[in-house]
């Protein structure tokens, strides 16, 4: 990636998505999210092994940030540029709603889809 948030970036979502693969992601996610301020590659890389059981995240590494890399250059072309980032129907949503407002989004747009 050209620009991350942190340096910690891609490691955390190689260890999302193999976390997801051994049915551990939301335990991953929840680690992530709680950690954010202090997150390092190394500490990330410890929480994959502890959380998911992850022993060869640098073997799987490689060929993991390559489907990253695929979903980074597709939020660029949809003009995503923070999360959370949402589409209804085509209609950009960006930030954190109540699930009640996403309800009523999606009722209204399938009430008036053509």
């Amino acid at each position: 990636m050209v620009q991350t948030i942190h340096p910690a970036a891609c490691d955390a979502a190689v260890a999302a998505r193999l976390a997801r693969l051994r049915n551990k992601g939301e335990a991953m996610e929840d680690w992530l999210y709680n950690h954010q301020p202090a997150m390092t590659p190394q500490a990330v890389r410890q929480a994959a092994r502890d959380i998911a059981g992850i022993t060869d995240f640098d073997a799987q590494y490689a060929s993991t940030i390559e489907s990253v890399k695929l979903d980074v250059g597709l939020g660029r072309q949809l003009g995503i540029r923070s999360t959370p980032t949402f589409y209804i129907n085509g209609v950009k949503v960006e930030g954190m709603w109540a699930p009640q407002f996403f309800d009523q989004a999606i009722a209204y747009e399938l009430a008036h889809a053509k």
